[in-house]
């Protein structure tokens, strides 16, 4: 897939909720590794990335993608937290002091 990044006037975009940054537009043609083959002409993509890391998934048109950017809003999903580890001691081998 070739994506190349888009530029815009600033305010065309919402800001982010997170970091208060505009969003950066980026147009992808073709398919990515993990899609598979298509023997067909892949239509071009959008997506909405912030410096922070948030972003919307690839759509198919700017307005679908800048709709999403809206929905992302305050309800993001939190960050999974990590399971407490299991921390068992290792079992010492019997040293003997007379060998």
């Amino acid at each position: 897939m070739m994506h190349k990044q888009i530029t815009h006037k600033p305010g065309t975009f919402a800001a982010c909720s997170d970091c208060r940054k505009e969003p950066r537009h980026f147009v992808a043609l073709g398919s990515t590794t993990r899609e598979g083959v298509a023997f067909t002409t892949v239509p071009e993509r959008h997506q909405l990335e912030c410096r922070c890391g948030r972003r919307t998934g690839w759509r198919p048109s700017l307005a679908e993608t800048t709709k999403a950017w809206g929905e992302l809003g305050e309800t993001l999903p939190l960050p999974l937290q990590a399971p407490a580890a299991k921390v068992t001691p290792m079992r010492r081998g019997n040293r003997s002091a007379t060998a």
